[in-house]
């Protein structure tokens, strides 16, 4: 066992670490989500105005229906004024009347049905641009989508070498001291494993007792050892 297996240990160890975090962390995945919100907006506003260009239909066919039902009586009441069938003075003025009535009615039926289709074409132009607006979402979404699925096999390539070179690392060093390292790794991170100085403990945060750097100085080199400090594993 070499000291130098144990530290490459720990490097290949950071190392993942940083990879996964940029994994987790990649740029395209932010803009990813703002994209993801905008098309969710975008499909929402297509949605409501989808529904108001619906009724805005249901409601022109109803007006062009009731222009339809008047202009129908107009016609038969027409029929009635010019075939005969009425002869009485004031009788005929009361189907004039009435058919000019009538004829007031279905031009405001008409006038509606008309303002409805205006309508209905507007909201078709506005449904047309947020279709556009969302196709363009959509583009963005599959570029970005197609960049973090490459980035993400580039990472994980690299985090399968480095996950095969501390295989080997740690095939070089004794289980124990392997076990010892993971028990300590969650509180030191990447500096559970320092080297001694000669008068300190690369890791620890104030300067060494006296008589710890006695007993480190006395250890042979090459020693793995634990500061009684902070608790790290120390290369002699």
């Amino acid at each position: 066992m070499s000291q130098e297996s144990l530290f490459e240990l720990q490097r290949l160890d950071t190392e993942t670490e940083v990879l996964n975090h940029r994994r987790v962390n990649l740029e395209q995945r932010a803009a990813l989500e703002v994209a993801l919100a905008e098309q969710a907006e975008h499909q929402l506003q297509i949605d409501a105005v989808g529904a108001a260009r619906v009724e805005v239909a249901t409601r022109q066919r109803r007006h062009e229906d009731e222009a339809q039902i008047v202009a129908t009586k107009v016609e038969a009441d027409e029929a009635r004024l010019y075939g005969g069938e009425v002869q009485g003075v004031k009788d005929l003025e009361a189907l004039q009347h009435e058919i000019a009535s009538l004829r007031t009615r279905q031009s405001g039926f008409e006038d509606q049905a008309i303002e409805a289709m205006e309508e209905a074409e507007e909201l078709a132009t506005r449904i047309a641009a947020l279709e556009a607006a969302r196709a363009d979402v959509d583009s963005r979404i599959a570029v970005l989508t197609s960049e973090i699925t490459v980035a993400e096999a580039e990472i994980d390539a690299e985090v399968e070498q480095a996950s095969a070179g501390r295989a080997a690392a740690a095939a070089e060093t004794t289980p124990e001291l392997v076990a010892e390292y993971q028990s300590l790794r969650p509180g030191f991170g990447a500096a559970t494993v320092v080297r001694f100085d000669g008068n300190n403990c690369a890791g620890c945060p104030s300067i060494m007792p006296a008589m710890e750097v006695d007993r480190m100085k006395r250890e042979a080199s090459g020693s793995i050892l634990n500061c009684r400090e902070c608790g790290r594993i120390v290369l002699r």
